[in-house]
C-alpha cells in the first residue's frame, strides 16, 4: 500500500535523519509533504530522487496523509490541536512530552507488541534519544534478574540541543583554539572543553527536564511502574552520541556466564565480553544502528546488582530510526 506522508521539521537534525531513512526504507511512499518554519519555507529537499519543497508548519492541515513525522520540539499549538484531532493515519512524534495526555510509547524492539491493537489517529510517542540507550541496554537484564532500583548518569552531546546546539560547540571550539574568548550564548555558558551539569532547566523537584523524562518514561517501557529511578543528566563537549551510566540494584544477582547469551538473544543491542577494549563513543558507536554495551559487571556486594556503560549515536540509534521502526511495524504488510 502506497502511503501519503507528512514530516514536521526536516531541517532538524532528527528529521533530517529520519528523511535519509525513509529515503532508503522499504515504505512504500506516495507523496512527501515537508512542513518548517515559515522563515525557513520553500526550500527544496531530494526525496526518492526528486526535489520536495518545503512548505510553511501554519499551512500543515493533516487532511489525508497515512503517516505524520513530527521532528520539531516547537510546533504551533493550532498545528498541534490538529495532531490531536486526527481521525485517520498514525502521527509518530518524537516530542511526545508535548501533549497534555501521554502518548503510547513505543520503542519497537521492546513493546512493539502495543502497535498492533491502536486505533486510527492515534498519537505514537518516541522516547528521548537517552531513554532508548537505556531500555535497549537494561531490558535483557531486567526480564532475567528484575531490576529493582536504578541510578543512571546520562552524557548528552551537544546534538542533545538541537542543530544550534552542533553549531555552538563548533563556534566556542574554533575560537578558543585561535586564542579568542568564546560568545556562550546558547547554553548560556562555554560548552567547548567544559562540562555542564544540567541538560534543559531545572524544575521544581530539583532534576532538570530531560532527568524527568528519562524517570518516567523507563518504567513505561520496562512494564514495571515499581522500578525505582534516579537520574542525573551533564551535558558533555562532543559532537553527537549518547552515553548511560548505570548501577542497578536486582532481585536476583547476576549470572556473568549467562549475560552474553541474554544480549545476543535482545534486539537493537550489542555486548561483547571478550572485547579487548570498550568501544568508544565517536570511534566506535556513532554511525552504529545498535546501542553498544560495555563493561557489565556484578555489584561489589554480590548480593544482586549491576553496573554498565550504554553508548549510542543519538540520531542514527536513536529518535529517527526509532520512529522509522514503529512506522515499518505499523506497515509491514
Amino acid at each position: 500500500m502506497s502511503l501519503n506522508v507528512a514530516l514536521i521539521g526536516p531541517g532538524t537534525l532528527k528529521g533530517e535523519k529520519l528523511l535519509e531513512l525513509l529515503d532508503e526504507s522499504s515504505l512504500e511512499i506516495d507523496t512527501m509533504s515537508l512542513y518548517e518554519e515559515a522563515d525557513s519555507a520553500g526550500r527544496s529537499l531530494m526525496f526518492k530522487g526528486h526535489a520536495c519543497r518545503t512548505k510553511a508548519i501554519e499551512t500543515f492541515t493533516g487532511d489525508s496523509l497515512s503517516l505524520v513525522f513530527v521532528c520539531d520540539a516547537d510546533v504551533p499549538s493550532a498545528q498541534v490541536q490538529i495532531l490531536e484531532q486526527m481521525q485517520s493515519g498514525a502521527v509518530i512524534d518524537l516530542y511526545p512530552q508535548r501533549y497534555v495526555e501521554q502518548p503510547l510509547l513505543v520503542v519497537p524492539a521492546i513493546n512493539g507488541e502495543a502497535l498492533a491493537s491502536i486505533d486510527a489517529g492515534r498519537i505514537i510517542g518516541v522516547p528521548g534519544s537517552a531513554t532508548i540507550a537505556a531500555v535497549l541496554a537494561l531490558a535483557p537484564l531486567h526480564q532475567a534478574y528484575q531490576i529493582l532500583k536504578l541510578n543512571l548518569t546520562v552524557l548528552c552531546a551537544a546534538s542533545e540541543a538541537d542543530r544550534k546546539g552542533v553549531e555552538a560547540l563548533a563556534a566556542e571550539t574554533a575560537r578558543l583554539l585561535n586564542g579568542r574568548d568564546v560568545d556562550a550564548d546558547f547554553f548560556e555558558r562555554q560548552i567547548a572543553f567544559n562540562l555542564i551539569p544540567d541538560v534543559g532547566p531545572v524544575q521544581a523537584s530539583g532534576f532538570t527536564t530531560l532527568e524527568e523524562q528519562v524517570m518516567a518514561q523507563l518504567p513505561i517501557l520496562l512494564g514495571d511502574d515499581a522500578l525505582e529511578v534516579d537520574v542525573s543528566a551533564v551535558r558533555v563537549p562532543v559532537f553527537y552520541g549518547d552515553m548511560v551510566i548505570a548501577q542497578a540494584e536486582t532481585r536476583q544477582p547476576l549470572n556473568l556466564d549467562e549475560v552474553q547469551l541474554l544480549m545476543d538473544r535482545a534486539q537493537g543491542v550489542r555486548f561483547d565480553v571478550a572485547a579487548k577494549q570498550p568501544a568508544s563513543l565517536v570511534n566506535d558507536v556513532i554511525g552504529q544502528d545498535v546501542v553498544i554495551v560495555n563493561r557489565i559487571r556484578p555489584d561489589t556486594t554480590g548480593e544482586g546488582g549491576f553496573g554498565l556503560h550504554a553508548l549510542s549515536d543519538d540520531l542514527g540509534r536513536g529518535s529517527a530510526l526509532t520512529a522509522l521502526e514503529i512506522a515499518l511495524a505499523l506497515h509491514s504488510g
